[in-house]
């Protein structure tokens, strides 16, 4: 892992609701900074899944989004939802969140809302 400081803890991002599972930081060049499940929870993957996803899934999918976003005023974040979970990346200042959280439309908007204010903080 990188030995660059995360724009945000763990534990910050899990303070937003316990519904949060999962939150990976990684650089912009898709260095792995933090990779964490939230305690007690038990991962729907493995961790080093979660980690080779992180490296370049959130960029890839950003990276596309951003291309062809000139028209519309560019990415806030992009939003998946899985069978199991719902994801949100988005870039953070000079990196990267990744989040997976129980499929839950409340949660996800405290999600939401916490990143929209993080995001102007940091920019």
């Amino acid at each position: 892992m990188d030995a660059e400081a995360t724009v945000v803890t763990a534990q910050e991002v899990f303070s937003i609701d316990e519904k949060i599972r999962w939150v990976a930081i990684t650089s912009r060049s898709g260095h792995v900074i933090l990779n964490e499940m939230r305690p007690g929870v038990r991962s729907y993957s493995p961790t080093k899944a979660d980690e080779e996803f992180a490296e370049l899934g959130p960029l890839t999918l950003l990276g596309v989004a951003e291309k062809y976003s000139e028209y519309l005023s560019g990415v806030e974040w992009i939003t998946v939802h899985f069978g199991l979970a719902i994801c949100v990346y988005s870039r953070l200042g000079s990196q990267v969140i990744s989040v997976s959280i129980e499929k839950d439309r409340d949660a996800l908007d405290r999600f939401q809302a916490w990143l929209e204010r993080k995001r102007h903080e940091l920019h």
